[in-house]
């Protein structure tokens, strides 16, 4: 077997491996379908993407129609990686048009590659649509990086994902950036190691192959975790996390999950969010002068710009808006 030949073994195995997950999570992990499902069409579309690079070096008469799936496969990595980011970070209420939308340009870009776009045009589709995956990508890190996550062990399992798309990203650019087969197939087996780096991390991880087994919290637990947000006012406390207030109220952080859950049909950041603004609220009706900025950071947001989303998410207008508002209905 020559270079060619291992290269392709190794990255073909990654391929297998990536819609091996993809099946798991779809077909059989039956809790969390949503996340499940969006990271599930990631591996599709990381798979579709690696596997037309080996038919590529492997079979360097490949069809315009395998070319067309994989930039059907590199297209949707972009959003399928944000998507599942912000919704595994606890950002679960996006209307769906927020997904469509960004749809379009895979469905739009394949169906031109089936029928328009000739092998010449082909090179400079996928240079434009791996420089559109990586302003998807950084957004994504964006994401991870200011969201707080209700388990430790999900915020190091989206890192490990990031991680990986990351690598194939560099794995498709250098790809670009050389000119032989042999570096393409090189590129082919770079974007493997991704795919190899998520499924050994996913073994160790509780997040992908340990079912959500069932908790039942006490009442002390509930009523210490009710009386930190409704009395001790924790929320307030910037940056708080649920592993801190774990620490605080000697309870661990799973059982206060379960404990939020039960109390306001909300996540834990959710419920810190939500009574943060609903204080916000409160005062804006008290005073009609009073600095927004300023109760934002009293109430504990790190930033004006998280705020300002945060209140928009919970109200449906800013905060001058409700003011305003609320000042007619009680005129």
């Amino acid at each position: 077997m020559n270079l060619y030949g291992i290269l392709g073994l190794f990255a073909g195995v990654a391929v297998t491996t990536g819609l091996f997950l993809a099946a798991y999570l779809v077909l059989i992990r039956k809790d969390d379908k949503v996340g499940n499902y969006f990271l599930g069409a990631l591996f599709i579309a990381i798979s579709l993407r690696v596997g037309k690079s080996i038919a590529y070096f492997l079979l360097p008469t490949v069809a315009d129609e395998g070319v067309a799936t994989g930039i059907l496969g590199l297209s949707l990595i972009g959003p399928l990686v944000l998507f599942y980011t912000a919704y595994a970070a606890g950002r679960k209420s996006i209307p769906w048009y927020y997904y469509a939308i960004h749809f379009l340009y895979p469905l739009v870009g394949t169906v031109l590659c089936f029928t328009v776009v000739k092998e010449e045009g082909f090179t400079w589709f996928y240079q434009i649509t791996t420089v559109i995956m990586l302003f998807y990508l950084l957004k994504a890190w964006k994401v991870n990086a200011v969201s707080t996550y209700e388990h430790e062990r999900m915020a190091s399992w989206n890192r490990q994902i990031l991680i990986a798309v990351s690598l194939v990203w560099i794995a498709f650019v250098y790809q670009h950036l050389t000119n032989t087969m042999m570096d393409y197939a090189i590129g082919a087996a770079i974007a493997a190691l991704g795919i190899y780096f998520v499924f050994i991390n996913a073994l160790r991880s509780p997040v992908v192959f340990q079912q959500t087994m069932k908790v039942e919290v006490s009442p002390l637990h509930v009523k210490k975790v009710k009386s930190a947000f409704e009395e001790e006012d924790i929320y307030k406390i910037p940056g708080i996390t649920i592993n801190q207030l774990s620490e605080q109220l000697q309870v661990p952080a799973y059982l206060i999950t379960h404990c939020v859950r039960e109390l306001y049909k909300m996540t834990f950041p959710e419920a810190i969010n939500h009574f943060r603004i609903s204080e916000v609220q409160s005062l804006l009706l008290m005073d009609d002068h009073v600095k927004v900025e300023a109760l934002a950071y009293d109430v504990g947001f790190k930033t004006p710009s998280a705020f300002y989303a945060a209140f928009k998410k919970q109200t449906g207008m800013s905060p001058k808006a409700y003011q305003q508002t609320m000042a007619l209905k009680t005129a």
